[in-house]
């Protein structure tokens, strides 16, 4: 597996195709939000043999805090202790490299598989928050401080 600069086109291309649990395809329209989360050094794309597999990155909210976000494929289970070992890796290296004391995520509350990945990146759950979607679905919020 290797990490090249995330495009945009890539997380059309996982979003037009089979994401890694079609049962949570986002509920708003991501795909209004892709050209932004482009953020050069804080976004990438995992490959693996001219696959994607996965995209991610940290979209800063304001100084020494990003908000983290993360794209799988139908391939991310393959090569999951991998790409957990690289995320983990890959986001401890943006927070240093960017002077991040902070980053934090929302996963959706019913997906317990999700809460589950997000574990795996030394995140902290810190609470519910209630209706935080578009469409009224609970969310749970999780951080990584150093």
């Amino acid at each position: 597996m290797i990490l090249v600069e995330f495009e945009a086109r890539h997380a059309r291309q996982i979003l037009d195709g089979q994401v890694n649990d079609d049962t949570f395809r986002p509920p708003i329209q991501i795909s209004q939000f892709v050209d932004k989360m482009v953020v050069p050094d804080m976004s990438f794309t995992a490959v693996v043999n001219g696959s994607i597999v996965a995209c991610g990155g940290i979209y800063p909210v304001w100084s020494g805090v990003g908000e983290a976000w993360f794209l799988g494929s139908h391939l991310i289970h393959k090569y999951t202790k991998t790409i957990v070992k690289e995320l983990r890796m890959h986001l401890h290296g943006i927070m240093e490299a960017h002077q991040l004391h902070r980053v934090q995520a929302h996963i959706l509350e019913d997906w317990p598989n999700a809460r589950r990945w997000i574990r795996f990146l030394d995140m902290q759950e810190e609470g519910v928050l209630r209706k935080f979607s578009p469409d009224g679905h609970n969310y749970i919020q999780f951080s990584k401080v150093m």
